[in-house]
């Protein structure tokens, strides 16, 4: 699968997130269950305000292109 779509964006199935995922990080880290209403909001509050989520990719893009050059697998045109 070509994880980049014609317009540039990444479309990987990491991205995905679903109730399911919720569901099983409240039982995991809360031992609690909740109703599907809940965990839809909190799936989509989580991702509504993605300022947070937009900060870690950046890092991530950084130290990846860091890795890249160090270790000559990318260079500078």
């Amino acid at each position: 699968m070509k994880h980049i779509n014609d317009e540039g964006y990444y479309v990987g199935p990491e991205m995905e997130w679903n109730v399911e995922d919720v569901e099983a990080i409240a039982a995991i880290e809360f031992g609690a269950e909740f109703s599907d209403e809940d965990l839809e909001y909190v799936l989509v509050e989580t991702l509504r305000d993605n300022q947070y989520i937009q900060r870690v990719i950046k890092e991530a893009i950084q130290l990846n292109i860091t890795i890249a050059l160090r270790n000559g697998i990318i260079k500078k045109l």
